[in-house]
């Protein structure tokens, strides 16, 4: 990177001046658009470590094979806004941090909540909120305020998720009561626990609202929410935390996109209105 004072000395006092107006401009430049690392702008493109089977956040279109969902649409906005484009690994969930650390991809996008524990290993840029509730078949009446009431209930959930993480605390406080532990069942991905549901093989599922809401869609009738939202959780793009650049390009690049109105955008186009984060 050149110094004004190299240049001062190579041409003189007045070629200084104007190449320290030029520097300024240039600086300014480089602040107003996200810079790739050098390894992302040479190869061209983003990899991220995502497991397409979580709708609609992120999954593969039955007709193209590709991926799609709100998350495919993030990624591909704030490679856009470094000028490289995106590419997704598919891996399950729960191999997610690992397969990152193995060097697999060189970030994580796949609607991972932003957790404390997790920020032990890993950096997050926050774009999204997603409220969670207890999701049953539409003809149940079971109703529920905690999840303390699913005492004895069988519950599907995405293995190594947040979620997972809350039952289990929930079954603490529940033995600690001296009542019948919830039976958790943890399958590969979100996807696979909500069929767990709709087969009838669990009473309950512990998912997000906007994923209740989406497959209502798809089938109408099909579902209903059984409880109030009970939480709410932070999701967030992941990075090594030896790879900074990449975390404030990302921090940037969505700084960017909520200026020109591309986060909206994308917010809209998936019914996510009401998660966006100012």
């Amino acid at each position: 990177m050149w110094t004004i004072g190299r240049i001062d000395r190579l041409r003189g006092r007045g070629a200084g001046i104007a190449a320290l107006a030029l520097g300024v401009m240039m600086a300014a430049g480089a602040q107003a658009a996200p810079k790739a690392p050098e390894n992302i702008a040479k190869a061209g493109k983003i990899v991220f470590c995502t497991e397409l089977a979580y709708a609609p956040w992120e999954m593969v279109n039955p007709d193209t094979q590709a991926p799609e969902g709100f998350d495919i649409d993030i990624a591909a906005a704030l490679a856009k806004t470094m000028g490289v484009k995106s590419e997704h690994k598919n891996i399950a969930f729960d191999g997610l941090i690992p397969a990152l650390q193995a060097g697999q991809c060189d970030a994580i996008i796949s609607g991972l909540a932003d957790k404390p524990e997790r920020r032990e290993v890993v950096d997050f840029v926050d774009y999204a909120v997603s409220g969670n509730a207890l999701i049953v078949r539409a003809k149940d009446d079971a109703t529920f305020k905690t999840l303390e009431d699913l005492s004895g209930r069988k519950v599907s959930v995405a293995v190594g998720s947040a979620l997972e993480g809350e039952l289990k605390k929930a079954n603490e406080t529940l033995k600690a009561g001296g009542k019948p532990e919830i039976n958790i069942l943890s399958l590969q991905s979100g996807t696979d626990a909500f069929q767990q549901l709709t087969a009838g093989l669990a009473d309950v599922y512990l998912g997000s609202t906007d994923q209740a809401g989406y497959f209502n869609k798809q089938k109408p009738g099909l579902l209903k929410l059984a409880s109030p939202q009970l939480f709410s959780l932070t999701i967030g793009v992941a990075t090594l935390k030896k790879d900074k650049e990449l975390h404030d390009a990302f921090e940037a690049g969505l700084k960017e996109m909520k200026e020109s109105g591309e986060y909206k955008k994308v917010l809209d186009a998936w019914g996510f209105e009401a998660m966006g984060i100012q």
